[in-house]
């Protein structure tokens, strides 16, 4: 079975989220933590992890902001 979401690890990430499937809303969104009430975004920005709240479908743009 193909994955459903592509990882998108690389070399230097300070921090690194792992999880074992994608949820159903996620996998039809084609993006991660995409379901309705999933707080994953807001507490990365509310936490400083991110300066600007990321919505699901900009998941790729993640790890420009936990590189060393």
């Amino acid at each position: 079975m193909a994955d459903v979401l592509p990882d998108i690890l690389r070399p230097g990430l300070r921090i690194v989220f792992c999880g074992t499937a994608a949820g159903s809303a996620s996998a039809r969104a084609g993006a991660y933590y995409a379901g309705p009430g999933n707080a994953f975004w807001a507490t990365l920005h509310s936490t400083g992890l991110t300066p600007v709240q990321l919505s699901p479908p900009e998941f790729e743009q993640l790890p420009e902001f936990g590189s060393a």
